[in-house]
């Protein structure tokens, strides 16, 4: 009897096992990118400058606590080394999905406000220009990431920041609070407002709560219900001024969150990618 050749099927076989574990490593890859089952809630902390206890402490809450959050950077108070190394490292740590745990985004420069002219707002573009562009510089050349993220200090802004971010076609995602910024250009839809699709490489995210020095989260935990029914929340706060109770009211919110998937934490560049992906499936 003639033996069978079996190499042809061998090298099938090997083919077909490469190919199911490439397609299982881009499905683990793409976890947080497909429908979630609860509200997406994207947590915006700003007024980073050099590091400190209490950023490290939020930081590390976040990470022990298997969500994500974003971090915006006034770049001209980074001054040590100490801290650029720091938010480098925090910056490579990934989620399951290799989106960072900590999106770090643009804060401006460098926070200024005299009377009521703030950085953003009253000033002429040639100004704000200069600023997003030195901010942006600081994260390609001391932080080695882009920066796909831009939100005002106090969130005050001018028709003329529109047009400064539009020389900045790297930046995706604008977080406004629309209660005080009220300068929205068609160029950035809001999500909660308008479908995103695939040719809108600009969207805008509106800050439902802002919380400046205290984080109470009876409202946030209470408006639940309501918030559910929105495409995403997103919540302002300033983890640089909390006492201890502030740390301890995050948990709390980020229990609250995580039982039962009432919530998926997603960054803002994340959501927007999200965003994009879904439309690109349907």
């Amino acid at each position: 009897m003639s033996k069978i050749n079996t190499s042809g099927y061998n090298i099938f076989l090997i083919t077909l096992v490469f190919s199911l574990l490439v397609l299982i490593s881009s499905c683990n890859d793409d976890v947080s990118l497909n429908a979630p089952n609860g509200l997406i809630v994207i947590i915006k902390a700003d007024d980073l400058g050099e590091t400190n206890p209490n950023w490290n402490k939020f930081i590390k809450m976040v990470i022990d606590n298997e969500i994500c959050a974003s971090i915006g950077i006034i770049t001209k108070d980074v001054t040590t080394n100490e801290s650029i190394e720091e938010i480098k490292r925090i910056s490579n740590i990934l989620q399951p999905n290799q989106f960072p745990v900590i999106e770090f985004w643009n804060h401006g420069y460098d926070h200024s406000r005299n009377g009521k002219i703030h950085e953003f707002q009253g000033t002429d573009i040639i100004l704000q220009d200069n600023h997003i562009q030195l901010a942006q510089d600081f994260f390609s050349q001391s932080l080695n990431i882009t920066s796909k993220t831009f939100s005002a200090p106090f969130n005050k802004t001018s028709l003329e920041t529109a047009n400064a971010l539009s020389h900045f076609p790297e930046i995706n995602v604008w977080m406004c609070y629309e209660k005080i910024e009220n300068q929205y250009q068609k160029e950035w839809k809001d999500p909660n407002k308008k479908l995103i699709t695939k040719a809108d490489q600009q969207i805008m995210l509106n800050v439902d709560y802002l919380y400046v020095k205290n984080f109470p989260i009876e409202k946030v935990i209470s408006n639940y219900k309501y918030d559910k029914r929105k495409p995403y929340i997103l919540i302002q706060i300033h983890p640089s001024g909390w006492d201890d109770s502030g740390f301890v009211k995050f948990k709390e919110l980020i229990d609250f969150y995580k039982s039962g998937n009432r919530a998926i934490f997603m960054t803002p560049y994340q959501y927007y990618q999200y965003l994009h992906k879904t439309q690109l499936n349907s």
